[in-house]
């Protein structure tokens, strides 16, 4: 008598012959896998928490991520008017990129330290302007997605830095840097007496001089240094560089405006000026009637 041993599997009986003989006696064994079964599932109540509970970490992660872009590298802006056309147009959403110094040239976007653009909050501002966010505002103001309610920005042209002598103009009309004069072919204006009217500067230490490409109808340097409501108006007509938010190297959309920006060319050849940049209460400046 021959004595065999069958697997088993899944309560299946499963006989076999070997070499022609019979089998009076099977040992039934149970399958290896057996001792493996499936594990039980979880209830959906749990695996939905899970799955919702992943997500909310990788959502967490991705505003972080972008958060961290935004202060540091890049951050998008929508141009407010029309003082940089045709370069940009109203409602052109650009990205500025951050890291780095500004050069002759840059577009630059600027907080409005110097107050150029009217309040955003008439009468008495709020004692915390975020209370006049919701709480969704609030959230992405805080991880820096969206700028405080309080600040708002400029978009213009570095024409001088530290130390360098802006004047206007020589006789094709051009705008001089350290007596360089600037072939512009960006600019645009119509009124020709407000775009060229004289001025001489010398531009503090830690500041620019900034003009927009539509230079008659821009509230720029130039705007500023010749106002007639101001006393002293150098300090008022420089911005910080360390107000610089980011330089603009590229308009995101309407696709139509798709385009890059890099050097201009008409800087490439501006000499470094030959003296220690002035501090603002020393800096020669001047702006004839």
């Amino acid at each position: 008598m021959v004595d065999k041993q069958v697997w088993v599997d899944s309560g299946s009986l499963i006989e076999t012959l070997e070499d022609e003989e019979s089998v009076d006696e099977v040992e039934v064994l149970e399958s290896p896998t057996d001792n493996h079964s499936t594990k039980k599932k979880r209830p959906l109540a749990v695996r939905v928490l899970r799955g919702a509970g992943e997500i909310l970490f990788y959502f967490l992660i991705a505003i972080i991520v972008v958060g961290l872009v935004r202060i540091f590298l890049l951050q998008n802006f929508i141009v407010p008017s029309g003082s940089m056309e045709e370069t940009l147009q109203i409602d052109d959403m650009i990205l500025a990129w951050k890291p780095g110094q500004p050069h002759r040239g840059d577009i630059v976007v600027f907080r409005d330290d110097l107050q150029w653009l009217a309040p955003k909050f008439r009468g008495d501002p709020p004692a915390d302007p975020l209370e006049t966010l919701n709480t969704w505002e609030k959230f992405l103001t805080k991880v820096k997605l969206r700028p405080p309610p309080n600040e708002q920005y400029l978009v213009k042209r570095v024409i001088g830095l530290e130390g360098d002598t802006v004047e206007c103009c020589d006789p094709q009309g051009r705008i001089m840097v350290n007596e360089y004069p600037l072939d512009e072919s960006y600019i645009l204006y119509d009124n020709a007496q407000m775009a060229l009217r004289p001025f001489s500067v010398v531009v503090p230490e830690g500041r620019m001089f900034v003009l927009g490409d539509h230079r008659d109808n821009s509230k720029d340097s130039r705007a500023v240094l010749c106002s007639t409501n101001l006393d002293d108006p150098l300090p008022y007509a420089t911005p910080e560089v360390d107000s610089i938010q980011g330089r603009v190297f590229l308009i995101l959309r309407p696709l139509a405006h798709f385009r890059a920006f890099s050097a201009q060319e008409a800087f490439g050849e501006v000499p470094e000026p030959t003296s220690d940049p002035p501090t603002l209460t020393t800096a020669p400046w001047e702006c004839p009637e």
